[in-house]
């Protein structure tokens, strides 16, 4: 007999309310697709690594997953539905933040993670005898948010970052002016007092995906030319191998101080060289510079005069 669906309970609601003009100045009622399955991504991501931190229930991940009701039109409106497993304390706590055990509403965990990308922690504090921690922002802002919230936003935070940016997406078209998180549907209306978050194009900006960097080197012998000798700047020596003709930083000492010290360098003279490549990507694009750490051989062409630098000796 297949096993029933485990029951699920929905936690609470959520309407994403795009704000702005359509390229005819009328209300603005739709949006890119790829930018609204951006945002459902970002929505989602963002959900699920909360859960995971346990924020959504006291007895650990409530395998949360967020559900999406059909847009209407006016403003291009989501409709957002958070549900997880049923278990006796999520029920108890439904209700969000006000809730017997204090547990965040989804709205709730946009608005601290957005925060937390526009201001550093100056100071947090565990209050005694609540499952609360007190966060002081560097703009001197207060907020007081639930235990796992806290330890999900100190961690993860170039992924947050990315989540939020999705979820954000469609400001980055110039008719989209803001993004309104509201709680609860958005039929029936919410009420007044219910806050509103409104994200622009500040918090768009940022969570701009920080420049990702990737070092790496490799060490190698080869066999080359010098095809520039700069006796003032070790660092605008020029090497000529088989395959390429580069730059290249000279950091072999001894054999500076030979060249100091008038070891003649022809132009068909060659070197056995040790050199190590430095690689810098950024963004997918890669830089590479080459250091001469030791000159192993210096061979003249036409006879057999064959030398080695002070330091391969030493």
């Amino acid at each position: 007999m297949a096993e029933e669906n485990p029951p699920v309970v929905v936690v609470d609601t959520l309407t994403l309310r795009f704000v702005g003009r359509g390229e005819n100045g009328a209300d603005l009622h739709q949006l890119r697709a790829e930018h609204v399955a951006e945002v459902l991504q970002g929505l989602a991501g963002l959900a699920a690594d909360f859960d995971a931190a346990g924020a959504f229930d006291v007895d650990g991940p409530a395998n949360s997953e967020i559900l999406v009701r059909a847009p209407r039109e006016g403003s291009f409106i989501i409709d957002v539905q958070h549900v997880v497993t049923e278990t006796a304390a999520v029920v108890e706590a439904v209700g969000g933040v006000t809730g017997a055990l204090g547990l965040p509403t989804l709205a709730g965990v946009i608005f601290y993670a957005t925060k937390s990308a526009r201001a550093d922690v100056k100071d947090a504090t565990r209050i005694e005898g609540t499952n609360l921690v007190k966060i002081t922002w560097q703009d001197d802002t207060i907020d007081e948010v639930p235990v796992k919230v806290w330890d999900e936003l100190k961690v993860r935070k170039r992924r947050r970052k990315k989540h939020l940016r999705a979820l954000m997406a469609p400001i980055g078209d110039s008719n989209v002016a803001a993004l309104e998180v509201i709680p609860g549907p958005s039929s029936p209306a919410p009420a007044p007092e219910q806050p509103v978050l409104e994200l622009r194009r500040a918090d768009y900006d940022a969570v701009r995906p920080e420049t990702e960097v990737e070092e790496t080197d490799d060490v190698f012998d080869v066999e080359a030319r010098m095809s520039a000798i700069d006796f003032d700047d070790p660092a605008k020596w020029r090497v000529s191998t088989v395959d390429v003709k580069r730059g290249a930083v000279m950091e072999d000492e001894a054999f500076l101080v030979q060249v100091a010290d008038g070891l003649a360098i022809r132009k068909d003279d060659i070197f056995d060289l040790r050199i190590r490549e430095d690689r810098k990507t950024t963004d997918g694009r890669t830089r590479s510079t080459w250091t001469v750490l030791k000159v192993l051989k210096h061979r003249r062409t036409g006879d057999n005069d064959t030398t080695a630098s002070a330091a391969s000796t030493a």
